[in-house]
């Protein structure tokens, strides 16, 4: 099937990024565990005709937040932190406001679900010529963060409020009532790793993640040097700065194809039977993260529910884990199914480039049920 669809790719993607006025995606396709294929298509920069490759980095995203949920599970596994207990217990630097609610109802497995009661909100960035507010300032709403004119238009666009964006940390329903998407989530438990280990959120999940799962190019620092990164486009085609993120735990993560795909090929059982997990997490703790909670959202005609950092489906009789990232400048997609070790991963530098990914992964779940013919592989 892989063959088959990436010979497909090569004459689909190419004829999408121009009817759509995209400049660039990178694909990974990944059959029975591991990564079989890797195509790059159109320009990292459109200015200097440059070519999109392999090295190239992306913002990730919220595709970050998978990543993120793998940290927190590494804490859980050395006996750091409870799942269940209440994040209060373990905060040094800031704690949570009761604003007519119980926060000790609060857990990480609440935040990492997005079922802890938290409004949406927290995961803007910051033009890199401004100042850049700590974690805490901007959960406790002491400092607002600074938007540029790219940032407003483009949550104009998405039909994001200032008021959705810039929003504090702040608990508007009772833990474990539903689900609602939250950044300022994720930047709750960017600050947990941070209390709880001692280190900086970037050095503990490089550390901790990123090198033992040999994601060498990948990491949540800011961005110093931007020659490495593909360059962000707006919707209507106008390049962007690489904005830096308060809360990297929700979106802040920047990685090349290979690296996702490898990340993405370590929640699965490995092609020689290695562990889900691959040693920095148990096959146990994996399949925690994959296992629904409640009803998240509809997309694309599947119903997802929530689990701890990843959305889950039925695709075919199959689970399917998923999670997408979208950001100004950046859109990625990362889907597999465990039990047949089929998966699809893709980046693009363009806040427009969700037609784009949502036509591909579907050809690709198209060719996927074809070449099953409906047979579930269980490995």
């Amino acid at each position: 099937m892989t063959s088959e669809f990436a010979t497909y790719l090569d004459s689909k993607a190419p004829a999408l990024l121009q009817e759509l006025s995209l400049p660039g995606i990178a694909i990974a396709l990944i059959e029975k565990c591991q990564v079989r294929a890797v195509r790059c298509y159109g320009l990292a920069n459109k200015e200097r005709n440059q070519s999109l490759n392999e090295a190239h980095l992306f913002r990730l995203a919220s595709i970050s937040k998978p990543v993120t949920a793998w940290g927190v599970m590494t804490l859980v596994e050395r006996g750091l932190l409870d799942l269940d207990a209440p994040v209060d217990n373990y905060l040094t630097r800031w704690q949570l406001p009761s604003d007519g609610i119980d926060p000790s109802g609060i857990t990480a497995r609440g935040l990492m679900s997005h079922t802890a009661g938290l409004a949406a909100g927290g995961g803007t960035g910051i033009n890199p010529r401004y100042p850049l507010p700590s974690l805490v300032e901007t959960l406790s709403g002491e400092v607002t963060p600074p938007l540029d004119e790219n940032q407003l238009a483009y949550y104009e666009h998405v039909g994001l409020t200032l008021e959705e964006v810039l929003r504090p940390l702040t608990l508007v329903r009772q833990p474990g009532e539903c689900y609602e998407y939250s950044n300022s989530g994720y930047a709750l438990l960017q600050l947990l790793i941070e209390d709880i280990s001692g280190q900086s959120f970037c050095d503990y999940m490089k550390q901790n993640v990123l090198e033992p799962l040999g994601m060498l190019s990948s990491g949540f620092e800011h961005p110093t040097r931007t020659e490495a990164f593909a360059t962000p486009y707006d919707d209507d085609g106008s390049e962007i700065p690489i904005y830096h993120l308060i809360a990297k735990s929700a979106g802040g993560m920047n990685s090349t194809i290979g690296d996702l795909a490898a990340f993405t090929c370590a929640e699965m059982r490995g092609p020689l039977d290695e562990p889900a997990g691959r040693g920095v997490l148990t096959p146990e703790s994996v399949t925690l993260m994959h296992t629904p909670i409640m009803f998240a959202e509809s997309e694309m005609g599947f119903d997802f529910d929530t689990g701890l950092g990843h959305l889950v489906t039925d695709f075919a009789g199959q689970t399917n884990v998923h999670h997408t990232g979208g950001f100004a400048g950046w859109r990625s997609v990362m889907s597999f199914n465990p039990a047949s070790g089929d998966g699809f991963v893709a980046l693009i530098n363009s806040s427009g480039g969700n037609p784009l990914w949502m036509q591909l992964i579907s050809d690709w779940g198209e060719f996927l049920s074809k070449d099953k013919g409906g047979h579930n592989d269980e490995r």
